[in-house]
């Protein structure tokens, strides 16, 4: 079951408020995006289990939305598939990190298409 509150590093949500202001999209839906892509890419699953020195915290039902019991399955399934062991809390996390790594090349909206094109 997902954590009622996900604790972000500030870095991550540094990096979703600036990628806020380049496309105007909610730091929620750009968490969306980002654990997508990296939902996507079956090749690593590295998860990285330690908690941030400095957090940003989001309710989970804010970060999912109306979704949230889809993430929950992607997830899941996931995690089965690539053999991950580890808290919801720290997986959600590492997703999220991922997915902003590979979003790195976004500096406006329609920079998100060519992400999920490739």
């Amino acid at each position: 079951m997902f954590p009622t509150r996900i604790q972000l590093s500030k870095k991550t949500w540094d990096r979703l408020q600036f990628l806020q202001t380049k496309t105007r999209l909610t730091p929620n839906v750009l968490a969306r995006a980002a654990i997508s892509l990296a939902l996507r890419d079956t090749h690593t699953a590295t998860i990285n289990k330690s908690k941030p020195d400095q957090i940003h915290v989001i309710n989970r039902d804010v970060l999912f939305g109306d979704q949230e019991k889809a993430y929950e399955v992607l997830i899941q399934q996931f995690c089965s598939e690539q053999k991950v062991e580890a808290d919801y809390q720290s997986i959600i996390r590492s997703l999220i990190d991922s997915g902003l790594h590979k979003m790195g090349h976004v500096k406006k909206l329609s920079d998100l298409r060519t992400a999920f094109s490739s």
